[in-house]
């Protein structure tokens, strides 16, 4: 996938580089940020399989591949991989802040 363009972050329509839209079948992921952001906040950087043991609720744990493509067109989270051959391992992206509940 082309990356995505950060000034489309926010947008609500965020785009590739190369002029690709947000996919609608990901959107109804976006429900699960207040739970699964936080997971990424509290872990990262970490793998695929260090956010899924951390998910009690087996439903929440089956939607994590989807919700990760959503937040990751969304800009909450980041690939951090060192290479193609290492693990993909996430961290809170450029939008993740906006997202994310804070202490009073």
């Amino acid at each position: 996938m082309s990356p995505i363009d950060p000034s489309t972050f926010g947008t609500g329509e965020p785009r590739t580089f190369d002029g690709r839209t947000y996919p609608s079948h990901l959107r109804v992921y976006e429900a699960y940020d207040d739970v699964l952001l936080p997971v990424v906040a509290d872990r990262q950087p970490a793998t695929f399989d260090q956010l899924s043991i951390a998910i009690p609720d087996a439903r929440m744990r089956a939607s994590l591949p989807r919700w990760l493509a959503s937040a990751e067109w969304r800009g909450l989270v980041k690939r951090l991989d060192s290479s193609m051959d290492a693990p993909r391992t996430y961290g809170l992206g450029p939008q993740a802040d906006d997202h994310l509940p804070h202490a009073a």
